[in-house]
């Protein structure tokens, strides 16, 4: 009896392990069937992902920003830099990736 009920529950794990390969297989083919194209850009004949467009514009605006911290004296109330400077980078680079591409 006690076999019985654990072989049942071992069936029934499978059966919900195999469910969820099946939800995640399906949820993955429907989510890159959006992937359409490749977003790239012809430079100089050659072909970079718009993605590497965005960091090197966002770095340069981050450096931007930093001029002007400093020029306006409020670098010093920052902290921790290293953090606040990757985030902007981070998030300057995903909405100029937005604005221009998408």
């Amino acid at each position: 009896m006690k076999n019985e009920r654990s072989l049942r529950n071992l069936d029934s794990r499978l059966t919900k392990a195999a469910r969820m390969r099946a939800v995640t297989t399906f949820l993955t083919l429907v989510c890159t069937t959006g992937c359409s194209r490749s977003p790239e850009l012809n430079i100089l004949g050659s072909y970079f992902p718009s993605w590497i467009v965005c960091l090197a514009v966002a770095t340069v605006l981050t450096f931007v920003a930093h001029t002007l911290f400093t020029k306006w004296k409020i670098v010093e109330e920052l902290w921790p830099l290293p953090l606040l400077y990757s985030s902007l980078i981070c998030f300057l680079s995903c909405t100029l990736w937005l604005i221009l591409f998408e």
